[in-house]
Protein backbone atom coordinates (compact mmCIF):
# COMPACT_ATOMS: atom_id res chain seq x y z
CA UNK A 1 0.00 0.00 0.00
CA UNK A 2 1.47 3.39 -1.31
CA UNK A 3 1.40 6.34 1.60
CA UNK A 4 -1.64 8.85 0.82
CA UNK A 5 -1.20 12.86 0.80
CA UNK A 6 -1.28 12.93 4.66
CA UNK A 7 0.62 10.03 7.44
CA UNK A 8 -0.93 9.84 10.56
CA UNK A 9 1.46 10.13 13.81
CA UNK A 10 0.70 9.55 17.78
CA UNK A 11 2.42 10.24 20.42
CA UNK A 12 3.21 7.02 22.03
CA UNK A 13 3.78 8.97 25.21
CA UNK A 14 0.37 10.98 25.38
CA UNK A 15 -1.65 9.65 22.30
CA UNK A 16 -1.96 12.78 20.93
CA UNK A 17 -2.56 12.23 16.80
CA UNK A 18 -1.49 14.36 13.88
CA UNK A 19 -1.74 14.71 9.99
CA UNK A 20 1.98 15.37 8.50
CA UNK A 21 1.80 15.90 4.83
CA UNK A 22 3.42 12.53 3.01
CA UNK A 23 6.07 14.87 1.32
CA UNK A 24 7.40 16.36 4.37
CA UNK A 25 8.00 12.65 5.79
CA UNK A 26 9.25 11.56 2.90
CA UNK A 27 12.00 14.48 2.37
CA UNK A 28 13.35 14.18 5.97
CA UNK A 29 13.30 10.36 5.61
CA UNK A 30 15.63 10.61 2.49
CA UNK A 31 17.93 13.32 3.87
CA UNK A 32 18.57 10.60 6.98
CA UNK A 33 19.76 7.85 5.24
CA UNK A 34 23.07 8.11 5.61
CA UNK A 35 24.19 6.03 9.06
CA UNK A 36 21.22 6.15 10.52
CA UNK A 37 19.04 3.28 12.27
CA UNK A 38 16.45 2.22 9.53
CA UNK A 39 14.79 0.14 12.15
CA UNK A 40 13.44 3.18 13.74
CA UNK A 41 10.54 5.31 11.76
CA UNK A 42 10.92 8.76 10.94
CA UNK A 43 9.55 10.80 14.01
CA UNK A 44 8.42 14.14 15.28
CA UNK A 45 8.92 15.81 18.41
CA UNK A 46 5.16 15.93 20.18
CA UNK A 47 3.99 19.51 20.85
CA UNK A 48 1.95 18.21 23.55
CA UNK A 49 5.15 16.73 25.78
CA UNK A 50 8.20 15.60 25.51
CA UNK A 51 7.35 12.25 23.84
CA UNK A 52 8.36 11.15 19.92
CA UNK A 53 5.80 10.70 17.48
CA UNK A 54 5.76 7.73 15.15
CA UNK A 55 3.93 6.90 11.76
CA UNK A 56 0.78 4.34 12.49
CA UNK A 57 1.57 3.19 9.07
CA UNK A 58 4.26 4.66 6.74
CA UNK A 59 6.51 2.99 3.59
CA UNK A 60 9.83 4.27 4.12
CA UNK A 61 11.49 5.56 0.91
CA UNK A 62 13.62 2.74 0.74
CA UNK A 63 10.61 0.31 0.67
CA UNK A 64 10.64 -0.42 4.50
CA UNK A 65 7.28 -0.94 6.33
CA UNK A 66 6.80 1.24 9.51
CA UNK A 67 3.43 0.29 11.20
CA UNK A 68 2.50 0.94 14.82
CA UNK A 69 1.22 -1.99 16.57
Amino acid sequence: MKNGKEIEFVCPLCGVKEMIPTGIVEMLDGADQVGVDNTVPPRFDCEKCEGKMEPTYYVGVNGKIYERK
